[in-house]
C-alpha cells in the first residue's frame, strides 16, 4: 500500500486532532475496520470513511491487561488515486484527507454495539 498526504494538512490535523497521517494510515491494516463510502462529500472525487484501530499488531502486548482500548479507535477520511511511476506504470495511492479520534457512536459501530 502506498499512502500520500499534504504535509501542511498533516500538520494542521496534528494540531487540531492530535493524530498524524502517518499514524492514521495504520487503520488500513486493521482487518476489522469499517469502510463506508462518503456519498455526501464525494462530489469531486470518491471519498471513503474508515473506523479502525491503531492497536493493529499490538494485541499480543496487551494480553492479560485489563483496560479500555477506546483511545485506539480513530476515524479516517481518504480517497483513492492512481499515479504514474517513473517507469510509466500506474500505482494506486491512498491519499489521506483527515484523521481524528472516533466519536462514542463510531466506537459503538466498530465494537458492534450500533447498527
Amino acid at each position: 500500500m502506498v499512502f500520500e498526504y499534504d504535509e501542511e494538512k498533516n500538520q494542521a490535523n496534528i494540531k487540531k486532532h492530535g493524530i498524524s497521517f502517518k499514524v492514521a494510515a495504520r487503520v488500513s491494516f486493521d482487518y476489522n475496520r469499517i469502510e463506508l463510502y462518503d456519498e455526501a462529500n464525494s462530489y469531486t472525487e470518491d471519498r471513503f470513511d474508515t473506523i479502525g484501530s491503531l492497536d493493529v499488531g499490538m494485541r499480543e502486548l496487551s494480553i492479560g491487561k485489563i483496560g479500555d482500548h477506546t483511545e485506539d479507535i480513530i476515524f479516517v477520511v481518504y480517497t483513492e488515486r492512481s499515479r504514474i511511476q517513473q517507469n510509466d506504470q500506474p500505482i494506486e495511492v491512498t491519499r489521506l484527507i483527515s484523521a481524528r479520534m472516533a466519536t462514542s457512536f463510531e466506537r459503538g459501530l466498530y465494537y458492534g454495539k450500533q447498527e
